[in-house]
């Protein structure tokens, strides 16, 4: 992270890190979804069953074992180092899975920042920024202003107010001036505190959402109940294993290590 960025992530709760993904590895990830992802979005019942609503659909499985480009993304070299800065060198993936939204598909309210929540806080201390569950949103189509999509309260990771926010305002049935849409483009990848109150605005656009979440935690920490299994993947790297491994194997060993 340059200086200026951990200034922003620091004042904000949420960086866009521009062109984390090339062309190709684009182009492979969006054949991994169109191969992997059922494309139903007519179907009520399912839509009914996830809790989104007609046209959103969230992944049932993991998306980092979709395919080799997914399990990429599990420490690609573009944002380990921001993963590493915000997280410290022992951390863990926790948990992951992808957002598909067609044009008129609403998703969830305002949510994050708990203070009740002990996997949501930000704090800075000795030169160091220390985050509990921290997001990477790869985006694999734009997200242009108005589109919708990942929206927050920049700066709310800070605030202790949060529970003052108006319910309207919450469930995005008011949407006022501090509630932004941070625009990204294809390629581009978002990261963000799970202490900062975020959510997903309707999506506007003519093109399909397509995002893929990684929710990391330190390595001490558990979020979602269920680990991962190693052996459902191929050929794992090393600090892949580590990523992927329960919190234990943390107290012990650096990520690259």
């Amino acid at each position: 992270m340059t200086p200026e960025e951990k200034f922003m992530f620091d004042l904000e709760g949420y960086l866009v890190i521009r062109n984390a993904l090339d062309a190709e590895e684009l182009k492979t990830l969006n054949a991994a979804v169109d191969r992997a992802h059922p494309r139903d979005y007519d179907d009520e019942d399912a839509d009914t069953k996830s809790g989104n609503g007609r046209g959103v659909r969230g992944s049932t499985g993991r998306v980092s074992n979709w395919d080799i480009s997914c399990q990429k993304l599990i420490d690609h070299p573009n944002t380990l180092p921001y993963l590493m800065a915000v997280l410290g060198p022992k951390f863990r993936l926790d948990h992951d899975y992808g957002v598909f939204m067609m044009k008129g598909g609403k998703r969830g309210s305002l949510h994050g920042g708990a203070p009740d929540r002990i996997h949501h806080y930000y704090r800075y201390r000795d030169g160091e920024m220390q985050c509990g569950i921290s997001v990477l949103v790869y985006c694999l189509a734009d997200a242009d202003a108005g589109a919708g999509g990942f929206c927050c309260i920049p700066g709310s990771h800070k605030t202790n107010f949060r529970m003052d926010i108006p319910r309207e305002v919450r469930r995005l049935e008011r949407v006022p001036n501090y509630v932004v849409q941070s625009p990204a483009k294809a390629g581009d990848a978002i990261l963000f505190t799970e202490a900062l109150v975020h959510g997903t605005m309707g999506w506007t656009a003519d093109h399909e959402r397509r995002a893929l979440l990684y929710k990391y935690t330190p390595g001490f920490m558990v979020a979602s109940p269920k680990h991962y299994d190693l052996s459902s993947y191929v050929n794992l790297t090393e600090p892949q294993k580590r990523i992927l491994s329960p919190a234990s194997v943390h107290d012990r060993e650096d990520v690259l290590a």
